[in-house]
């Protein structure tokens, strides 16, 4: 075999595994396709082009919203490219993902793949999303669940939805949903901040909240929790609004 040939092989060889070993420090899993290499597992938020989808696209118009299904995601245009998204409360597919979990409820039977919910649907062979409902149990977080602590509570939420270890008696640990729709009911009032060396302090006040933050209830309270999991309380003061920090 000629020495140029031999080079080209081994630092083609060298190439995948450092792409595999870059893929396990991000925690995203990648999955190889035919033609295109290796891609992400979607995760909410992550823009792909239409080459990405692997396998048939099918269309559920929804309220006026155009909403792409695949292999257990959905998608919506944002611009040029497609953008994965938490799907809406109500929509209906006609055909489960390969590798959904059957989960049951209070005697009531869900299913359960990649952070989202279903229920039968109204109509033969449909599926309705809903919402998470309390008390499932899952194996595993969908993966772009993210760390909150509460009144010294860990939880791990994505999209309004906290879940809590459950260590069961064979030592495995499930994760089961303990809030919804950004609600958390505990049993004190204040949200806990966990310590940082830098950035925002609990107690600094700003003029204006971060871009991304999304809202949360937690005993009644309204907060708004930015995309480092920032915890702000509004105050209205006589002709001004601004938000103190009261968590981290």
């Amino acid at each position: 075999m000629k020495p140029i040939l031999i080079r080209t092989l081994c630092l083609s060889a060298l190439g995948i595994l450092l792409l595999q070993d870059v893929s396990a420090q991000r925690g995203r899993y990648y999955r190889p396709r035919p033609g295109y290499g290796y891609y992400h597992t979607p995760y909410r938020g992550m823009r792909v082009s239409l080459n990405v989808f692997a396998g048939p696209r099918v269309m559920y118009p929804y309220r006026g919203v155009n909403y792409y299904y695949n292999s257990g995601y959905f998608y919506r245009p944002y611009g040029s490219y497609f953008q994965v998204v938490a799907p809406p409360i109500g929509i209906s597919i006609g055909l489960l993902p390969p590798g959904y979990r059957s989960i049951y409820v209070g005697g009531s039977p869900y299913y359960y793949y990649g952070g989202t919910y279903y229920r039968p649907g109204k109509k033969p062979n449909t599926y309705d999303v809903v919402d998470a409902p309390i008390g499932a149990s899952i194996p595993e977080l969908p993966q772009d669940a993210k760390v909150v602590v509460i009144n010294g509570q860990k939880y791990y939420e994505q999209d309004g939805t906290y879940y809590k270890e459950d260590i069961r008696s064979n030592s495995e640990i499930w994760y089961t949903v303990a809030g919804k729709n950004g609600k958390l009911d505990t049993d004190t009032t204040s949200v806990q901040d966990t310590p940082e060396d830098n950035g925002p302090q609990v107690g600094d006040m700003v003029d204006k909240l971060p871009d991304g933050c999304h809202t949360v209830v937690v005993n009644g309270q309204k907060y708004y929790v930015s995309p480092d999991d920032v915890y702000y309380e509004e105050v209205v003061g006589k002709n001004t609004i601004s938000y103190k920090i009261v968590g981290k």
